[in-house]
């Protein structure tokens, strides 16, 4: 009978020991382009994971686009029903995904037009203010592992524009953006939108009565060929396009707790070689596109002062219609933390 009792233990231990072998697989839907610049370094990252914890951990990533977007994604990172594991673990974002799945993030407010400089304001902004986010996605089920820039949005225009007022007047869309609320705040400060799908962009840009302007990053521009149609770009970096590195709750309390320092490390390097390449990257298909005859119009001082103060009102206007996706008070703290950081670095 005690030979049986060990036995019965033996088998139990062994089974219990095969089961925590079996590698964890975290499925990521991503809204990444496959074989872009971001596309490589996810999968460097996944190999990174896969180092640290010995392959017990599997980052595996799927296109968004073919699991019905952002909004597709989020509807597949809840389970069904009770007790069931969701079909998707998490996912990288971009600021409108986060929003949508926790609107108490204010992540669409940190896609004004000129409220950010550079990448390290950026950095600084999010290492202040990252805490607030956190908290509400993690009260929405999810743990924030990270955020990478993705490319900075430029205005890109059927005939030259150097004012607010003149694109005010012109009839724009959101290249690769869907966001009806982003569109409705634009409204609300005077621009002249149209909600266009994206597969319809590039036939409103050919037509005579179609849009004048796109808000888009410049890799998306380029590998759409909207630039052929809106000859001239706005050579300013408006706002960062981030997207956020998110899984659920119960798929990160699964990884063993000694691999989850590294493994959030892992991503906060992956964030700094990303957002070199980014960088890099926009500035490439800008000279692409002026290559191929595109027109890169450069602002002097004086015009770039005129876009950031009427920006700063026009934020205000967006931030004051009901169930506005812009946080008023979410955006003075981060104007006055840049306010501050510009002070103190001399800028």
């Amino acid at each position: 009978m005690q030979t049986k009792h060990f036995t019965l233990i033996f088998i139990f231990g062994f089974l219990l020991s095969i089961l925590s072998a079996q590698p964890i697989s975290v499925k990521i839907a991503s809204v990444a382009p496959p074989r872009s610049p971001w596309d490589i370094e996810q999968k460097a990252l996944a190999q990174e994971w896969s180092r640290i914890t010995n392959g017990r951990v599997e980052l595996k990533f799927y296109n968004a686009g073919s699991l019905g977007g952002e909004g597709g994604v989020i509807k597949k990172m809840k389970a069904l029903r009770p007790g069931q594991k969701s079909p998707i673990d998490g996912a990288i974002f971009t600021n409108i995904g986060v929003y949508e799945l926790t609107p108490d993030s204010h992540a669409l407010t940190l896609t004004v037009p000129f409220l950010f400089r550079n990448q390290d304001e950026v950095s600084y902004v999010l290492d202040v203010l990252n805490p607030d986010i956190e908290k509400a996605v993690n009260a929405a089920g999810f743990e924030l592992l990270g955020w990478f820039n993705v490319g900075w949005a430029n205005f890109f225009t059927k005939t030259e524009i150097r004012t607010p007022d003149e694109l005010k007047r012109a009839k724009m869309g959101f290249s690769g953006i869907a966001s009806p609320g982003l569109m409705a705040a634009f409204k609300s400060a005077g621009f002249t939108m149209e909600d266009i799908p994206g597969e319809k962009m590039l036939q409103s840009i050919k037509s005579a009565n179609g849009i004048k302007v796109a808000y888009s990053i410049p890799m998306y521009a380029y590998a759409t060929t909207y630039h052929t149609g809106l000859p001239y770009a706005i050579d300013v970096p408006l706002n960062p396009i981030m997207s956020a590195f998110i899984v659920s709750t119960p798929t990160w309390e699964a990884v063993p707790q000694e691999y989850r320092a590294a493994l959030k490390e892992a991503v906060r390097k992956a964030e700094g070689k990303f957002s070199a390449v980014q960088q890099q990257s926009d500035r490439e298909y800008l000279d692409k596109m002026r290559a191929e005859g595109s027109t890169l119009v450069k602002l002097t001082q004086a015009e770039l002062r005129v876009w950031e103060a009427a920006f700063r009102v026009d934020a205000e206007k967006m931030a004051n219609i009901p169930d506005s996706v812009i946080n008023g008070p979410f955006y003075r703290k981060i104007s006055s933390l840049l306010e501050a950081y510009r002070a103190k670095n001399g800028r």
